[in-house]
């Protein structure tokens, strides 16, 4: 009769000992990104802390080739830390105090819920495509800046000079300009929507595409730096209009005045890239590190917007009896001080996306 007993107390805690060390494991997933200085940052931390844990097991993510487990997770930036399929440990947690994450890493594992069932999966929050520092307020605020641009002003007085002395009315300024828009914001959003789509289906080359759109906005920076010194020296800019873009504008009247401004303000977007295109690739490289082609859509629907709206709103003005000789005069006066300003914060936004603080 002891015997049994015996067997019967030694089989117990052979079960509770089993189930307890199942329910010790704790699970670690680490969400990263090549190339990310914050990563890089947090990795030692995070081997450290799991590795003074038996009990816990570290799984490495590269959050391009895993983004599905991540959004399952409800991360939706890196670096972060899934504990036990639950807790979530993201940079804003800790906001680069590496002692503040080993403190909190350590926590979460000895705290650490179970590991939640297939029931209980549905209950976890998916990620919304976000990134750290490019809210859609930042954004707006990046095409707005763009829109204010001495290119887009004197083409839009341009364009006024030119229906005025065609003899148009407010309403042909009024649909010019809509057209003109329309185009300058059809052609950004196909060409980023490209980009962003090709990324999606072909993650190897997003860190060389990240790469060659760092140095272009370097580039641009430099031009814009040099171009301010041109025209101090000369009068006159680097960037120069194609006078084929000017005869073909220039066609714009009659009834083909809506067709003309589309096609005139897709081409404006292709042959002033050095003007406006800057900004945009600077957006776009921060775009890309979304893994989201539908959101970062989104994205660029509203930088757009807010590259169109000070041309709407200055195409409203000419047409409601705004002189354009006083618009192109005011852009010929501030031009060396907006080139020396864009160049040196392109140049900033430059060295900030290559080590990756923004």
């Amino acid at each position: 009769m002891n015997s049994g007993r015996i067997f019967l107390s030694l089989l117990l805690l052979f079960i509770l000992a089993t189930g307890s060390a199942h329910a010790g494991n704790v699970s670690v997933d680490y969400f990263y990104e090549d190339g990310c200085l914050k990563c890089a940052q947090a990795s030692p931390v995070i081997e450290n802390v799991v590795s003074s844990y038996p009990s816990a097991n570290l799984s490495a993510h590269e959050i391009t080739s895993s983004f599905s487990l991540a959004k399952q997770y409800g991360v939706s930036a890196v670096p972060a830390i899934v504990i036990n399929q639950s807790i979530v440990i993201s940079y804003s947690d800790y906001k680069g105090n590496t002692e503040l994450l080993e403190t909190m890493l350590s926590k979460a594992i000895e705290t650490a819920p179970p590991i939640p069932g297939p029931a209980d999966m549905d209950d976890l929050p998916s990620s919304s495509w976000v990134t750290d520092d490019s809210t859609p307020l930042v954004i707006f605020i990046a095409g707005l800046l763009a829109g204010f641009n001495p290119c887009l002003i004197a083409v839009m007085a341009f364009l006024a000079s030119v229906v005025v002395s065609s003899g148009g009315s407010r309403k042909d300024m009024l649909v010019l300009v809509t057209g003109f828009c329309a185009g300058i914001f059809v052609t950004y959003m196909v060409v980023g929507f490209g980009i962003l789509n090709t990324i999606s289906y072909f993650p190897d080359i997003r860190e060389t595409i990240t790469t060659l759109m760092v140095l272009l906005v370097a580039f641009l920076g430099l031009w814009h730096l040099y171009d301010a010194y041109y025209i101090r020296k000369h009068s006159r800019s680097s960037f120069k209009t194609p006078h084929s873009f000017v005869d073909f504008m220039g066609k714009a009247e009659g009834r083909n005045i809506i067709v003309v401004s589309f096609i005139g303000g897709g081409l404006f977007s292709l042959v002033k890239a050095p003007c406006v295109g800057a900004v945009y690739l600077m957006i776009l490289e921060m775009l890309i590190t979304g893994d989201d082609v539908v959101g970062g859509a989104l994205y660029l629907g509203l930088y757009n917007l807010g590259v169109v709206l000070p041309i709407l709103i200055l195409g409203a003005l000419l047409a409601f009896g705004l002189d354009p000789k006083k618009v192109n005069d005011f852009r010929e006066k501030r031009r060396v001080e907006v080139r020396l300003v864009t160049g040196i914060i392109l140049l900033l936004l430059a060295a900030l996306l290559n080590f990756n603080i923004i």
